[in-house]
């Protein structure tokens, strides 16, 4: 079994960045991804507003996508890992979905988050299209139009504080408010003018034909009611992509690998970059920093680290 010198998990901007910087450095490097780039160039469009790319730094993403995928040095191997453990020769070992399994001296994990989900009616097919996932990707599209913010917790609070100074009316959406109510921002939140709680509803469907046009929900008592917005953020959590390593690295409550401002984990010779940390941003650009910065540091790890005396 060959070991490389790095083992990167994830093609999003953070692995692609990460993957560069190890090739350039003449690093033996593998990426372990079905797929290079992820999707990280698209339009958001609302009604009456020409559709605007709101992804800063996808182009670059786009440019490191096209020299990994000519760079005859990179192991690219397109599978899912599944478990990473530490291994007898002192580095790791990463087993794939496949069955088969690889080894790194050191290894990057770059493998993001996903936003949880609502599962109801039209988020799915609004999506982009007055459905958002990220306020501070999206807020600033929604000056003067009235707009509804779902979830129970800090960072839904932050949404509609990012928005407070933008949107006409907020109408935050809590299914659990005893929860939110002790979270510090609360207060700040629910005193603004524009801000209209309603505790203890739940979303049954977001409502629209090409965008968005309104919410349909149902409190706890079995009412429904009809709330006209452009705008639906579901602001549910970010769901980290740790599985291979949830029971090996310190994680943080809501999942995410804590890391220091090395992008070093609880574990020496583990790396982490982007949104699978407990600085993600959501932002492209500040993964793409954190990708590189990832991959400076495992260099410096691997070059004060003994060479393997057993040849591979």
């Amino acid at each position: 079994m060959t070991t490389h010198d790095v083992v990167i998990v994830g093609g999003g901007p953070a692995g692609l960045v990460a993957g560069r910087y190890c090739l350039h450095a003449r690093l033996n490097t593998a990426i372990v991804t079905p797929e290079l780039g992820g999707k990280v160039s698209y339009a958001f469009a609302l009604r009456d507003a020409q559709p605007v790319h709101v992804v800063w730094g996808a182009q670059l993403v786009a440019e490191f996508e096209s020299i990994l995928a000519g760079e005859p040095e990179l192991h690219h191997i397109r599978q899912q890992v599944t478990r990473i453990s530490k291994s007898a020769k002192g580095g790791f070992t990463l087993q794939l979905a496949d069955g088969s399994s690889l080894e790194g001296r050191a290894v990057i994990l770059a493998t993001g988050a996903a936003p949880q989900r609502l599962y109801v009616e039209g988020e799915k097919e609004l999506w982009g299209h007055g459905v958002s996932f990220s306020a501070v990707s999206h807020a600033p599209y929604f000056a003067g139009r009235d707009v509804a913010v779902v979830g129970g917790s800090r960072r839904a609070l932050i949404a509609a504080l990012e928005l407070a100074p933008l949107a006409r009316q907020i109408y935050l959406i809590t299914p659990l408010p005893q929860a939110m109510s002790q979270l510090p921002e609360a207060k700040q939140v629910l005193t603004l003018p524009n801000v209209t709680s309603f505790n203890d509803w739940e979303i049954q469907a977001i409502l629209g034909d090409a965008f968005v046009s309104g919410i349909s929900l149902v409190g706890a008592n079995g009412e429904t009611r009809e709330l006209a917005v452009e705008g639906v953020f579901v602001q549910m959590g970010l769901l980290p992509n740790n599985e291979m390593v949830r029971d090996f690295v310190e994680v943080g409550e809501e999942g995410h690998i804590l890391i220091n401002q090395r992008c070093e984990t609880s574990v020496p010779g583990l790396f982490a970059a982007g949104d699978v940390t407990n600085i993600a941003s959501e932002q492209v650009l500040a993964a793409i920093g954190e990708g590189a910065k990832a991959a400076l540091s495992a260099w410096e790890y691997l070059v004060t680290q003994p060479e393997p005396t057993t040849a591979q």
